[in-house]
């Protein structure tokens, strides 16, 4: 699973540490139709910021050591496709001893996760 390097970005909304978050949910964040964009007045990367923000959130309710969670996010605004769904399943988990980037969290929609888990098996 591709996945992207946003730990300077992530640092600014509470997290400590490495933390890279998965292709299809910084995509889910960073499309959204023209006209939502202009009717909200939200940028895309405001909506990738909201993301950090509400997991950071999330995950601070959770007791230090945990190392998966299943997170409920709310794309506001919606990204302007009234097929998809208002509410995002995310899961952020602990990666330890990653050949190509060390430990890291890891940000991903649930979804994906399990078609990488399958993959790999």
């Amino acid at each position: 699973m591709k996945s992207y390097d946003m730990s300077s970005l992530a640092c600014d909304h509470g997290f400590v540490g490495k933390v890279r978050i998965s292709e299809r949910a910084m995509d889910d964040c960073m499309y959204a139709a023209e006209h939502v964009v202009s009717e909200h007045g939200v940028t895309p990367l405001e909506r990738f910021q909201m993301l950090l923000q509400n997991v950071a959130s999330q995950l601070s309710g959770y007791p230090a050591g945990t190392q998966a969670v299943r997170l409920t996010h709310h794309r506001i605004p919606p990204c302007g496709n009234p097929h998809q769904p208002l509410a995002l399943e995310l899961e952020a988990l602990v990666v330890q001893n990653d050949r190509q980037h060390g430990d890291y969290l890891l940000v991903a929609r649930h979804d994906e996760l399990n078609h990488s888990l399958l993959a790999a098996a």
